[in-house]
């Protein structure tokens, strides 16, 4: 079963073409036989994001006990990558393994890609990964590099289908739409100029046939039976 977690909001800083717009920030929750995945941490409290970002963030905390679990439960963290908006709270969960790829912590550890919040803190036990890696049966992390070298998805089985948590690989729904958009017609009509539009690894994405796929940064759900020619 999966979870969207709400873990706050923030203001996108001025650089961003999002300017001034209010961003929300969504966590998952994966509840297998085998175990709990959270996907994202969210914003921590963290001084060196308020001025930036303006952020509103819920604590993990209280976002698990809306759903009736608390810190213990959690048995695997991952993060789509290390950024303080996804990772923000990983202090939280010391001891708890942490999934992340070795590009996205090798960023982290320059100092200049994140908090340390995110990545070096007491009890900190990361399992750094290169290729697709199989958290639960049905629950894999795949490489989305993009937003970062080193960012990562989730590919998750259930009974009504296959989801993608595709964290900030896409912005969201209408982004991903757009992308898929264009990798259609450079498929079908050959139109090399339209690869720019999407990322190298789309084929591979496409290729498992994802029926939803979810966002860390939108409410928004793209479902396959809304894309034409799907």
């Amino acid at each position: 079963m999966i979870t969207r977690l709400p873990l706050g909001h923030f203001t996108a800083p001025p650089e961003d073409h999002r300017a001034g717009n209010r961003i929300v920030v969504v966590g998952y929750l994966v509840r297998h036989a085998a175990g709990t995945l959270l996907f994202d941490t969210g914003f921590g409290s963290q001084p060196e994001a308020d001025a930036r970002y303006h952020p509103e963030p819920r604590p993990i905390e209280d976002v698990l006990a809306a759903v009736g679990l608390t810190k213990a439960d959690i048995d695997v963290v991952a993060n789509c990558h290390l950024h303080i908006d996804h990772a923000g709270q990983n202090d939280r969960f010391p001891g708890t393994p942490i999934l992340v790829r070795a590009a996205e912590l090798a960023l982290a550890r320059t100092g200049e890609h994140t908090v340390e919040s995110a990545y070096a803190f007491d009890g900190a036990a990361f399992q750094e990964l290169d290729g697709e890696h199989e958290v639960f049966p049905g629950v894999t992390i795949i490489a989305t590099p993009g937003h970062t070298a080193g960012h990562q998805s989730l590919v998750v089985d259930t009974d009504s289908g296959r989801v993608v948590l595709a964290g900030q690989s896409f912005q969201g729904a209408t982004d991903f739409a757009m992308a898929r958009t264009a990798w259609q017609l450079a498929r079908d009509g050959g139109d090399e100029s339209l690869t720019g539009l999407f990322p190298p690894w789309f084929d591979a994405l496409e290729a498992r046939r994802p029926d939803v796929v979810l966002f860390a940064h939108d409410n928004a759900v793209w479902r396959r039976e809304e894309a034409w020619g799907a």
